[in-house]
């Protein structure tokens, strides 16, 4: 069974404080393991310029959008 990811939500933001500009992305997704968590940018779904896993803290997106 596969999971479908989705757009991380309130909860999910506050757990990664670290991520730099990706806590207030729209395009950021939360994965969470028994020992870790990842941040994830769903824009590497359909643009190769974007890490699937990008190096933290993010100081800078060109693909930045504002969530909420």
């Amino acid at each position: 069974m596969t999971k479908r990811l989705q757009p991380a939500g309130a909860e999910d933001r506050e757990s990664v404080t670290g991520a730099g500009l990706c806590v207030r992305c729209a395009h950021l997704q939360v994965l969470r393991s028994k020992t870790s968590t990842f941040v994830r940018c769903a824009l590497s779904d359909s643009n190769d310029e974007y890490a699937r896993y990008p190096p933290l803290p993010v100081r800078s997106c060109p693909g930045f959008e504002e969530w909420g």
